[in-house]
């Protein structure tokens, strides 16, 4: 990769940004940045049980172990590079209308650039 080059790495990394195996991403050189840490959501997310709703909106992923209280990850990420972080105008999370069965696991996740 040529140093001026422009990308933004994307997809699903199984693991949340503050994970340890996601460290080299925030290595000082890489200049990245979360372009998801404050998403706007579509729509409210469906209410927990037990008052263990999400405590942010910046989550993918949810997961229930049977007899816990569910746990919300940022499984989803966008990380841009230096230089597009002024272009972003938008981060957004459409979250689902039911905790399973609406096709994925996940909820879709997407920014906007304004290029």
């Amino acid at each position: 990769m040529r140093p001026d080059s422009r990308y933004i790495i994307v997809g699903d990394l199984n693991d949340p940004p503050d994970s340890p195996w996601l460290v080299p991403l925030l290595s000082p050189t890489l200049f990245l940045h979360n372009a998801l840490a404050n998403p706007i959501e579509t729509r409210p997310a469906k209410h927990e049980a037990d008052g263990y709703d999400p405590l942010t909106s910046a989550w993918t992923y949810r997961h229930k172990e049977s007899g816990q209280p569910p746990q919300h990850y940022l499984y989803d990420q966008l990380w841009l590079i230096e230089e597009l972080v002024g272009k972003q105008i938008g981060a957004f999370i459409d979250r689902r209308t039911k905790h399973g069965g609406d096709g994925s696991d996940h909820d879709p996740s997407w920014i906007e650039l304004k290029m």
